[in-house]
């Protein structure tokens, strides 16, 4: 059956105020008639012996601990005395990191006052003397009790580091002949110097290191108060103090035109100082940018494209596209001073056909320059690698931006055209009300048997408009008037020549349709048709036959059959239709037969 008792260690203080192991053991509570109440039992693994026998009262025993003040100081003397065993210092190192994992467990009352309590004890003096020792336990022991601190209270880890400077430089100003360096002593660049001196081949410790760096450096996290803010006084601090120390192995690895050092565990670690640079590139706007162009950062960063580690080679391209994302002209002046495409449009080139995350990374950051409009770094790319891209045709991404930069040169060139392209589109799109009521009456006047297939459906004013020649919309409403009013009078004469009474057509043609009449019902040709004297159907004929009866004729326009012939009883009522504009627009392939 498994043990579900929580496992401890237990150290008693002997008269000497020094610490004695008594053993691991299992805790438990219960009723203990002795003490006549509830109590914490300890007994050992090894023999189930009794090890610790406490009542329980209402005030913990850790609650206890907090207070007791000359508990922590002999605590901490004990870890920092170099005389200490070193067994010892990491028995109490291990007890320390105990301590503050079960706080976790605290309310957050309690936590605070916890916290507090070890920070006026001097806890991060006594973890700056222990990360300084070449035990690598006690050494990853106290790293994660910086991480509970940093967790805790990033702003008290800030304001130590801080006045530990002041102090320094207090000190360097007076010893000026022996004079020590900041990152000996500095809590934080003991930090850095352990992320970048991980011997671990999976740089576990290193990983954890960066994550707390990151932290300390958000301003997400920072305080601002009404006479200080923390931002501006610690990014100055860290630019000052710690940067250097960051990116040391940077600058060591990048003096020439390819990594000094290209094997798997520094590459690791050279990702992992770029992924906290570019965290601080889009984080600090200013401190970031004068030391990237002062330091001359990017150039450095940039001969790491020619690792042969794919991962590292991507992480020195995402800080670069980080930078330009920014948009900032100061960046990309800094950028074409020194030509700092190079480096990517070799890497661009070497990669060659081959579809990658480099070749889809590469081509993405190309695309962001085009989308945004970067005048200065479009005209910068074109005029000096343009030869070098020209013939990459299975992406528009460089003929865009090709595109780009020969329209900014004609803007430049012609100043007036951007005025006159102005005006011409507020004429386009700016027209009177009356005319769109008349275009709109002609497009549902329109027949949709008038357009050959696959001719696109456009308003008629925009088959005729352009922007050099737009005609006046009341001539050429008359003018289609005029036309339509030609169109009936040629179908009524030509009805006329066949030897009957001519027939009224209501009908309603667009612009531009040609008719023609087809054919006429058989019937119109026999004696006794509605359309021959003395018929039955002739006016005043004793057996004429109702309208309903009467024959239909079909007008064929260019589509197919669009009218009809509507025969009227008398002839004042053809007349009178004669005279009449009917608007009304055209059935499609109407067809009505006898």
């Amino acid at each position: 059956m498994t043990d579900t008792r929580r496992r401890v260690k237990v150290y008693t203080l002997n008269e000497d105020r020094q610490w004695d192991d008594r053993g691991t053991g299992h805790v438990s509570s219960g009723y203990v008639e002795r003490l006549k109440g509830m109590s914490l039992l300890v007994r050992a693994e090894s023999d189930g012996s009794l090890l610790l026998e406490s009542k329980i009262n209402p005030n913990t025993a850790y609650q206890k601990q907090q207070e007791d003040e000359k508990f922590l100081t002999d605590l901490f003397a004990q870890l920092t005395d170099e005389a200490t065993d070193e067994e010892k210092r990491q028995e109490l190192v291990n007890f320390l990191k105990e301590f503050c994992a079960f706080s976790q467990t605290l309310q957050p009352q309690n936590r605070d006052a916890f916290f507090k309590t070890l920070s006026n004890m001097g806890i991060l003096p006594a973890l700056e003397v222990i990360l300084g020792m070449d035990d690598t336990q006690v050494r990853s022991a106290a790293t994660d009790i910086f991480s509970y601190l940093v967790e805790y209270n990033p702003s008290m880890v800030r304001e130590f580091v801080m006045q530990e400077a002041q102090q320094n430089d207090d000190v360097s100003k007076k010893l000026t002949e022996q004079k020590i360096t900041n990152k000996d002593i500095l809590l934080i660049n003991l930090i850095i110097e352990h992320m970048i001196c991980d011997t671990d081949p999976e740089l576990g410790g290193a990983v954890q290191l960066m994550g707390l760096l990151r932290t300390l450096v958000d301003p997400e996290n920072m305080l601002a108060t009404a006479n200080k803010t923390e931002k501006t006084e610690f990014l100055g601090f860290f630019y000052k103090h710690c940067m250097h120390v960051l990116t040391a192995p940077l600058l060591a690895n990048t003096t020439e035109d390819k990594p000094s050092k290209d094997d798997f565990q520094t590459a690791q670690l050279l990702a992992l100082v770029l992924e906290l640079l570019t965290f601080c590139v889009e984080h600090h706007t200013y401190h970031i940018k004068n030391y990237i162009i002062n330091k001359d950062i990017l150039r450095r960063v940039l001969v790491l494209m020619a690792s042969k580690h794919a991962f590292l080679a991507l992480c020195a391209l995402r800080f670069k596209r980080k930078i330009i994302g920014l948009k900032d002209e100061f960046y990309n002046r800094y950028i074409m001073k020194s030509f700092l495409f190079e480096p990517v449009v070799k890497a661009f080139l070497n990669n060659g056909s081959r579809y990658n995350l480099m070749n889809s990374a590469i081509i993405e950051m190309f695309e962001f320059i085009r989308v945004e409009d970067i005048k200065s770094l479009t005209a910068h790319v074109i005029e000096n690698y343009w030869k070098a891209l020209e013939d990459v045709d299975y992406v528009q991404t460089f003929k865009g931006l090709k595109l780009r930069f020969e329209q900014q040169r004609e803007r430049q060139d012609n100043p007036k055209l951007d005025s006159m392209r102005s005006i011409l589109r507020n004429h386009r799109y700016r027209r009177d009300a009356r005319t769109l009521e008349d275009e709109e009456e002609m497009w549902f006047n329109t027949d949709e048997d008038d357009m050959e297939d696959g001719e696109a459906v456009v308003s008629p004013s925009d088959k005729t408009k352009n922007d050099d020649d737009i005609m006046d919309p009341i001539s050429k409403f008359m003018e289609r008037k005029k036309l339509k009013e030609s169109e009936e009078k040629e179908v009524l004469l030509k009805t006329n020549l066949s030897g009957r009474q001519s027939p009224s057509f209501k009908l309603s043609l667009s612009s531009g349709t040609k008719t023609s009449l087809t054919s006429q019902s058989p019937a119109t040709n026999l004696p006794g048709s509605p359309g021959s004297p003395g018929s039955p159907g002739s006016p005043g004929s004793p057996g004429s036959v109702p309208k309903s009866a009467s024959q239909t004729a079909a007008i064929t326009t260019k589509g197919g059959l669009v009218g009809l012939v509507d025969y009227p009883d008398d002839d004042e009522d053809d007349d009178e239709d004669e005279d009449k504009e009917d608007t009304q627009p055209l059935s499609k392939k109407a067809k009505f037969e006898s």
